[in-house]
Formats: structure tokens, sequence, C-alpha cells
């Protein structure tokens, strides 16, 4: 696991009711607005990408993110909170490798 600086945020593919958040590829759809083509295959900012958080499908949003792109980060907090979407602020964030 890699560990990064706080202030990161996580959103989770479930609503503050507990629900599903469809559709099934709404964290690859998210992750697809900062990422990239190299060489004809997708790849993902290391500021906002995809992981697991236990069971759920999630993004990770680096909170460096907050400083070279505010408005994205506003972007994305803003979607969690439109769409009634769990956030998580962990102090510390560890990320798969």
């Amino acid at each position: 696991m890699q560990i990064l600086e706080s202030g990161c945020f996580i959103i989770i593919g479930r609503t503050t009711g507990g629900k599903v958040f469809r559709p099934s590829d709404w964290d690859h759809r998210l992750c697809g607005v900062l990422s990239q083509f190299n060489a004809g295959k997708l790849v993902y900012s290391d500021n906002v990408r995809p992981i697991m958080h236990g069971e759920d499908k999630a993004v990770f949003i680096a909170g460096e993110l907050k400083d070279s792109n505010p408005e994205m980060w506003n972007f994305l907090h803003n979607f969690a909170k439109d769409n009634d979407m769990q956030i998580e602020f962990p102090n510390v964030c560890l990320l798969p490798e």
C-alpha cells in the first residue's frame, strides 16, 4: 500500500441511504474526466482513480488536486453531494499499489 497525504477524499458508490449507486460503471466514467490515452491505453490520473472500498466501488481524489485544479476538486465533491453519495475524508490515505 502507498501512504498519501491527508486532504484526500473518497467517494463511495453508495447513497447516504445505503443503496448502490448506478450506473455500475460510474467510477470509471468519473475517473475518465482526468484520464489520458497513452499508446492506445486509457491511463487514470494519480489524483483521481477508481478503487475498491471494502466491497464497494469508489473513487479516490488526492488532496493535491485541490491546489492544482480546484475547479475539478469542487466538481468531484459536488458530484458526490448532488447524488447523495457517501464521502469519506480519511486522516491518512492508503492506496493499493
